[in-house]
């Protein structure tokens, strides 16, 4: 083989460069959206929460409830009033409206998913009135993925949340369950409020809710302090077969602490003596979603749409990839030119040396 004299020539290195920079550009462009894993399940579950929505909506003007069109511009049904006889504590109007958007119930999928749930597994819900969207979002999850819910509800509600006093969480549940759109309802139901015992409410808010429990068949739970709440809680829990994991929606402190939204593997919440932390040390994965806007924003979930996304829309369902094969003809181009181009520069160092 005949080696060259001289040097590699800047001609050469232009070259290598521009082909380097096309095999970039292609590689660049070869970019496509595909599926994520679990599409299948969190896009029906997206569906049956829109579809729950429109129920919602429909049951809502049935029962001829107030459309508040500033403070629901979607007119949703799903946002309640600032302050009525069933509102417990503070909430942000902004957060529950984030709420309203059906793609929440295919968060929930991903994040049942990554707790390795599966078909009839046994799973621990707390659920409260104050968000009756994220609380549908998750009945329609549970039907799309086949598990078993063991639900207890607080039927007070912070404020935009479900506190009509003829429209609560649990009439809005009843409603779904009655006409065939969920097949699971609440197990037990609490009065809620400060200490999940009524307090803060007045004697007629707390009535209210106690007729909504019986209106809607529910058992009710009538703890007589937070202590005695959470243990009857975990009783009722662990009265069936092996719960699987405890999930958690709302803004109750008494049961979620001070800890952010999220999953929680087993015994990794090590602090506190809430419901959350005792079932994590009892070793069961917690899912905890109560700072909804951190929640939408870490999952692209637009803050207090309107109007509402579709079903299907953003990256819990579709992702973004590179074409794996392509890259690696390129690579391999590139290596073989340098190899051949490195080469003829130690032939040519080498001769060097020896003269």
């Amino acid at each position: 083989m005949k080696v060259r004299h001289g040097k590699i020539s800047t001609l050469v290195l232009f070259i290598v460069t521009c082909i380097t920079v096309v095999f970039v550009v292609v590689e660049m462009r070869s970019k496509m959206r595909v599926r994520t894993s679990g599409y299948e399940k969190k896009i029906a579950a997206a569906d049956l929460a829109m579809r729950a929505f429109q129920e919602m909506k429909w049951a809502s003007d049935s029962l001829h409830i107030p459309m508040d069109r500033i403070n629901d511009p979607n007119e949703t049904g799903l946002i309640g009033l600032q302050y009525s006889h069933l509102t417990t504590q503070r909430g942000d109007l902004n957060a529950k409206l984030t709420s309203t958007n059906p793609n929440f119930a295919a968060l929930i999928v991903q994040l049942l998913s990554q707790a390795k749930v599966r078909e009839r597994d046994v799973v621990a819900v707390s659920f409260t009135g104050s968000y009756p969207a994220l609380n549908i979002a998750a009945l329609c999850a549970f039907e799309v993925m086949n598990v078993e819910p063991i639900i207890v509800t607080s039927g007070g509600a912070s404020m935009w949340g479900a506190n009509f006093p003829d429209f609560t969480y649990l009439d809005m549940e009843n409603i779904l369950y009655q006409n065939g759109i969920v097949r699971n309802k609440t197990t037990s139901a609490t009065i809620g409020g400060e200490d999940d015992v009524g307090r803060g409410l007045s004697p007629e808010g707390r009535e209210l809710i106690e007729t909504a429990i019986q209106r809607c068949d529910v058992d009710p739970l009538a703890p007589v302090n937070l202590e005695d709440a959470i243990e009857k809680r975990i009783d009722l829990y662990m009265a069936h077969d092996k719960v699987k994991i405890f999930l958690h929606i709302g803004e109750g402190s008494s049961w979620a602490g001070d800890y952010s939204s999220g999953l929680f593997r087993p015994r990794q919440v090590r602090s506190g003596s809430g419901l959350l932390e005792r079932m994590s040390r009892m070793g069961i994965t917690v899912i905890n979603i109560m700072d909804v806007p951190a929640l939408a924003a870490d999952h692209d979930l637009p803050a207090a749409p309107t109007p509402l996304p579709l079903p299907g829309e953003g990256r819990l369902f579709y992702e973004y990839r590179y074409s794996v094969p392509l890259a690696i003809v390129f690579l391999s181009v590139l290596l073989f030119i340098l190899f051949v181009v490195l080469r003829y520069d130690i032939d040519y160092y080498l001769r060097r040396r020896k003269k």
